[in-house]
């Protein structure tokens, strides 16, 4: 990017950054997520690094706070408020650790959680509660002690007649959300309460705040370090955070990151991040501040599930059943702990609703293992040139004219030899849910359809060891591996392998219920694919409908499915190199767990699916989410979430024992 293009590129992210500061900090509106808020300013920050010649005053990296609204007496601090400063990775954390050595020797760390609430300072005057301000401008606040004065943890007097000020963190706990509408999270929720006019409405809310920072103060003796001053605030009546820990190493100070990364969503409230601290004052003052932020200080954010980014570019990946999908092509990011250069955009419809075009800023989402998608444009950034997309006509990988059936949303390559689809096939083949050969990755497939050595599902079980020795980067013990791992899996359960052949609309659920419809039609004890083409054939629409849980739409295609010439010999080629067939064990339908539904969550002694397992086995149902019609939550360590909906739902909650004893 030249100059002349950082200019314009900085200006326009300007505007966006002030405009999305208003709504969040002075509207308590979030119309984005604070982590996008985060990506643009790191973007605007990089180019300022890169030109500082083009910094301008009024740039919202070059100022602490926000803007205030009006609504409330403006009042000075006593001291200043900082701004932490933030750091995304470990390396940046052990890069400020780093540059605080160099400067102070010995020195020792403390680290706290960083709460997700809305900083205010407390003025107490001989030890009364007289004024409470947020942080504001960070020179001045907003008088908002009426509502302040409601919250039940903080002291409207202290333990001693003193003078002091104190910062800290005004925050509404999960099960206090959960009771609200009308807020993105919690955070708003609390300075949308700090903020009522009426004092009547805050006290109803049940904010709390936790102290952890001191100011101005008549003390005869100032505490010397960051966790004597935790205890005098303590000592003096106030609210603080317990979750605190001091380190003397970094790899101490990641262990405590580590962990609370891990285990935030057991907490009652919630974090974006660990604050790291220099704990002696006098280090403190040695290593000083920048016109922003405190040197000795730092937040480490945790990772974002959502984010800015560029869209480059725009492809469409054909899947197992030719649906074509548009792919947002990006500029790499990191997003929810995993670099991430792609993302889904559905399908032709959300790509116009959105108006995505190629060259946009875009907000995309990645949380857990869910594909990323993107969620937004942020056309106030989009590039004077940027033209709405087009979708193609063809389709791109065999030039095969794209249909898309009424009422449907995707388009689809209806050619069944399209490379597209077949690649994506014999990956579902092998996938977790269906035959599970971890050895074959994405990768390897690659290779062995490049190479000719694949043409159908069933060619991988007629590989030999010689053959993946052509292959890049195998040597003799992965070939050997692979070849173990395929014939391991030369005998596997029907419900995986009737999912693995990608049967639209027959996902794992559904197999597992035609699975249970052929059981009682079948008499073999040692089921084959043929097996499975002979019940098929002879199974008709309408009995297949009549499976619970199935409905037209399953039946239909199963029906078009078995009448095809290619995947009954597909079948019967199956059969011949050797694969065998397992039926589920029968139902034990133990009276505690049949006809029940379970939601699992949580670290329990074993895997989640051999909990699944065992209640599906006792004809029990496990679902994916907690509602109404749960029956139990099965719970074991760090529940999070699931446990506290449950709780407000009055489902029965289960630990392992009180599990084991419903089987008996």
């Amino acid at each position: 990017m030249n100059k002349e293009e950082a200019q314009k590129r900085m200006e326009k992210l300007r505007k966006e950054i002030l405009q999305r500061n208003y709504e969040y900090f002075v509207l308590d509106q979030s119309k984005i997520p604070e982590a996008a808020r985060d990506s643009l300013k790191r973007e605007l920050i990089e180019l300022e690094n890169q030109f500082p010649d083009l910094i301008t005053p009024d740039s919202p990296t070059q100022r602490v706070g926000s803007a205030l609204s009006g609504k409330f007496a403006k009042i000075k601090h006593k001291s200043k408020k900082w701004s932490l400063a933030d750091v995304f990775s470990v390396e940046e954390l052990v890069d400020w650790e780093e540059r605080v050595l160099k400067t102070v020797k010995n020195a020792e760390f403390v680290t706290e959680l960083k709460l997700d609430g809305l900083n205010i300072t407390l003025h107490y005057k001989n030890g009364v509660l007289k004024k409470a301000l947020t942080r504001g401008n960070g020179t001045e606040g907003e008088d908002v002690t009426h509502s302040i004065r409601t919250i039940k943890n903080i002291p409207l007097r202290l333990f001693k007649e003193v003078d002091i000020e104190v910062s800290g963190e005004v925050i509404l706990s999960k099960e206090s959300f959960s009771k609200m509408e009308g807020f993105a999270n919690p955070r708003n929720a609390a300075a949308g309460t700090v903020r009522q006019l009426d004092p009547a409405v805050s006290a109803e809310r049940n904010l709390e705040m936790y102290c952890y920072s001191l100011g101005e103060h008549n003390l005869k003796d100032a505490p010397k370090t960051h966790t004597k001053t935790l205890e005098l605030l303590r000592d003096l009546g106030l609210p603080v955070n317990s979750e605190y820990a001091v380190h003397k190493s970094t790899a101490a100070s990641i262990n405590y990151l580590e962990k609370w990364q891990k285990n935030r969503e057991a907490l009652p409230y919630e974090i974006d991040g660990i604050v790291f601290k220099v704990n002696d004052k006098s280090q403190q003052e040695e290593l000083g501040y920048t016109a922003k932020s405190p040197r000795h200080s730092i937040a480490y954010k945790f990772p974002a599930e959502q984010t800015t980014t560029i869209l480059e570019d725009i492809t469409i990946q054909i899947g197992r059943t030719g649906a074509a999908t548009p792919v947002a092509e990006l500029k790499p990011v990191l997003v929810a702990g995993s670099t991430v250069s792609r993302a889904t955009l559905h399908n032709e419809d959300e790509i116009t609703r959105k108006d995505v075009r190629i060259g946009d800023t875009v907000i995309i989402q990645k949380a857990g293992d869910v594909i990323p998608e993107v969620v937004e444009v942020l056309k106030n950034l989009r590039p004077s040139s940027s033209t709405p997309y087009e979708f193609p006509k063809n389709c791109p990988l065999c030039d095969t004219k794209l249909i898309r059936t009424e009422g449907e949303a995707a388009h689809r390559c209806p050619n069944k030899e399209c490379p597209g689809r077949k690649r994506e096939s014999f990956i579902h083949f092998v996938s977790r849910g269906a035959l599970d050969i971890d050895s074959l990755g994405e990768k390897v497939v690659d290779q062995l359809i490049e190479y000719g050595f694949v043409h159908d599902v069933a060619d991988f079980f007629t590989l030999h060891k010689e053959q993946l020795l052509e292959l890049p980067l195998f040597k003799e013990k992965r070939a050997e591996n692979v070849i173990e791992a395929i014939d391991a899996r030369k005998e596997v359960e029907m419900s995986r392998f009737i999912f693995g052949l990608g049967i639209r609309f027959v996902g794992e659920q559904a197999a597992k219920l035609l699975v249970e419809h052929l059981h009682e039609k079948s008499e073999s004890q040692h089921p084959t694919p043929v097996v499975v083409l002979d019940l098929l054939e002879s199974s008709t629409q309408e009995s297949l409908e009549s499976i619970e849980g199935f409905g037209e739409r399953i039946a239909e295609s199963l029906v078009n499915w078995i009448q095809n010439d290619q995947h009954k010999a597909l079948l019967r080629k199956l059969t011949d190199v050797g694969l065998k067939l397992k039926w589920p064990p029968k139902k034990q339908n133990i009276a505690g767990l049949a006809d029940k539904t379970f939601v699992i969550t949580g670290t329990l002694s074993k895997p989640r699916p051999e909990f699944k397992k065992i209640i599906e086995n006792a004809g029990g149902k496990v679902s994916s989410s907690v509602s109404a019609k749960t029956d139990y939550l099965l719970a074991g360590e760090n529940a999070g979430s699931k446990h506290d909906k449950a709780v407000s739902l009055g489902v029965e909650i289960l630990n392992e024992a009180s599990f084991n004893a419903l089987q008996h």
